[in-house]
């Protein structure tokens, strides 16, 4: 069976499944035989002992053969599902998650029939999966699966001319195809968290070692440990629980907003903005910094915000209208981010043009919802804690290799003490089978993971009293081998003051100039004004390196983009137009006018 491929850099493929019959499955019918087997041909021939001892055998045989189900997609699929080639004859598919991106799934695969459009007749079809919280459609013409698409990379000019949406039928479309502007993913419960830990292969582990030792008549000892080790996962449970719970109530913020639908503003909320809208956006009029909801291309105006949610960066960033893009450009979210307002980010200080046709009547900025819900960059965020990473459990692979090396010397202990066994008629066939299983367990000590998740809870209590949640308890054992950290944020961990030490200009035999006023004046223009430092509540924030160039020159910067020299004699230079820093380009410019002359500023940011 041929893999469907996958446009999309979250998923590396698909593989097409039908569900059995529940009589069909192979962990029932084979089973089944076997079952009548053992009544029809061995109950008849042993004796009962032995007869006891074979069916105790298939009866673990059928448990594992259940729990390697919930072990294993791919035994869960082989087992559950019949693989097939017509994408109609399937009802689920198996979806291969990209390398370091998670692990697979058995999603169902549905396929929806849509009345057609006016324009054309008859029913379209719809063939389609959502898979951690993104939907794929199957495409008849290129044999494949492409991810939902979003208004992301239109032309320039498409967005400009856009007026949202003109008539409800047209929304109510949109809506059925992006659906809301929320983080909806189910509240696990107690009860299924407590299910998960007891599935765990460990867990079933000890469980068994204490069946061996109450048939072995260690009655109060097994029941006591079979106590503790539900109490510890259950207390494990409890706070993987508080966890998640905590991670709910990142959401989106439920405000109302400003939106132009069917030729008039109307105000809506955030969580029922679609991708296409337009709308209004700034800092709310009582001066409390909004969020984002979703991710917009900035029309018209500017605004100032703090993206330290998405990158950790304190810094606030300078956000600015397409108005000076070429409508035959195209849109690119990573080159164009400075035209972008993505979701979750605060909004600190908004200035509106008033010279464009479309304005806000509440004086905020015009823009374009590119991306809603899950898609936007605080979603991609939510995704990636949510479902990127394998679920951990406390073995390792030195672990396994460990265990695998003293098992090798434990079956043949159990081997020699078998043989010895048989060869003695009088000996009890079940104490010897019960001996033997018990040599094999030993090899593992059952206290062992019991031992790691006090020592995981005990580091959940201590993080947790630090306001740190770990959605992966067992992921905490793994940090202790960490002897090395690299940080790179600076102004979190890292101080970001900085002091001017002085210039080196561009002659191939220049020296360190470190005193301002012996810099050339067309230096001290730069420096003063090719910048990206802004006023928020009537403080200048920005780049601290920028900043200490300019308490270093001995300027002074104003709220209205004016620098001027403390010295006498210096002319101010205003600043007509700011192009942004461009990482592609490893450049920023600024059009200044000095004296009613304009000059072009560049700074090149050297590799």
């Amino acid at each position: 069976m041929a893999r469907f491929e996958v446009n999309g850099k979250s998923v590396e493929g698909v593989d097409l499944l039908r569900r059995r019959h529940w009589t069909a499955r192979l962990d029932f019918w084979p089973f089944l035989a076997l079952y009548a087997l053992w009544l029809l041909l061995a109950v008849p021939a042993l004796d009962f002992t032995d007869a006891l001892v074979i069916l105790g055998v298939l009866s673990a045989s059928h448990i594992l053969a259940f729990l390697f189900t919930a072990w294993s997609v791919d035994f869960r699929a082989f087992v559950g599902h019949s693989k097939v080639k017509d994408i109609h004859a399937a009802n689920a598919c198996k979806v291969i998650p990209a390398k370091f991106l998670g692990s697979k799934e058995i999603v169902p695969l549905h396929i929806q029939k849509t009345v057609a459009s006016s324009s054309t007749s008859g029913e379209t079809e719809e063939i389609y999966f959502d898979f951690r919280k993104q939907r794929f459609f199957y495409s008849a013409e290129k044999d494949n699966f492409f991810k939902l698409r979003y208004p992301t990379k239109d032309l320039f000019g498409h967005y400009i001319k856009g007026t949202g949406y003109g008539t409800e039928a047209k929304i109510n479309t949109a809506m059925d195809k992006w659906g809301r502007n929320i983080f909806e993913y189910p509240q696990p419960t107690f009860q299924k968290l407590m299910k998960e830990q007891c599935m765990e292969p460990f867990f079933v582990f000890q469980v068994f070692c204490v069946g061996l030792w109450c048939l072995d008549e260690y009655w109060y000892y097994s029941l006591f440990t079979l106590f503790m080790l539900f109490l510890f996962e259950s207390t494990m449970a409890k706070n993987r629980l508080k966890t998640l719970t905590e991670l709910r109530r990142v959401k989106v913020d439920n405000q109302i907003v400003l939106t132009y639908r069917c030729g008039k503003w109307v105000k809506i909320s955030g969580t029922e903005l679609l991708p296409g809208d337009i709308v209004s956006i700034g800092r709310s009029p009582s001066g409390e910094d909004r969020s984002v909801p979703a991710d917009m291309l900035l029309l018209a105006g500017s605004a100032i915000v703090n993206e330290a949610i998405l990158t950790g960066e304190s810094t606030p960033q300078w956000k600015v209208s397409v108005a000076g893009r070429g409508p035959d450009e195209m849109l690119s979210i990573k080159r164009d981010k400075n035209h972008i307002l993505f979701g979750g980010t605060k909004i600190l200080q908004h200035t509106p043009d008033k010279s464009v046709n479309l304005r806000a009547p509440d004086g905020g900025c015009v823009a374009f919802v590119l991306r809603t819900g899950f898609e936007t960059s605080q979603g991609k965020l939510m995704r990636t804690i949510l479902f990127s990473t394998e679920r951990v459990t406390a073995n390792s692979k030195e672990s396994g290799l460990f265990i695998l090396f003293l098992l090798f010397f434990a079956i043949i202990a159990s081997g020699y003490v078998l043989m010895k066994g048989l060869e003695d008629p009088t000996r009890s066939r079940y104490k010897l089978f019960l001996s033997c299983s018990l040599i094999l367990t030993s090899v593992i000590p059952p206290e062992l993971p019991m031992e790691l998740s006090i020592a995981v809870n005990t580091s959940l209590i201590a993080l947790v009293r630090r306001g740190i949640f770990c959605t992966e308890p067992f992921r905490i054992p793994f940090a202790g081998k960490v002897d090395i950290c690299c940080f790179d944020k600076t102004g979190t961990l890292t101080s970001d003051d900085m002091e001017f030490q002085g210039v080196v200009t561009l002659e191939s035999d220049a020296e360190l100039i470190s005193d301002a006023n012996k810099l050339p004046l067309r230096i001290q223009e730069v420096l003063s004004s090719c910048h990206a430092l802004v006023f928020v509540d009537n403080k200048l924030v920005g780049d601290p390196l920028e900043k200490a160039a300019i308490k270093g020159i001995d300027w002074i910067y104003t709220s209205d983009e004016k620098a001027m020299s403390r010295r006498p004699g210096g002319q101010p230079v205003q600043i007509v137009h700011r192009y942004h820093f461009a990482s592609h380009l490893k450049r920023m410019s600024v059009i200044v006018r000095i004296q009613e002359k304009f000059y072009a500023f560049i700074k090149v940011r050297l590799p």
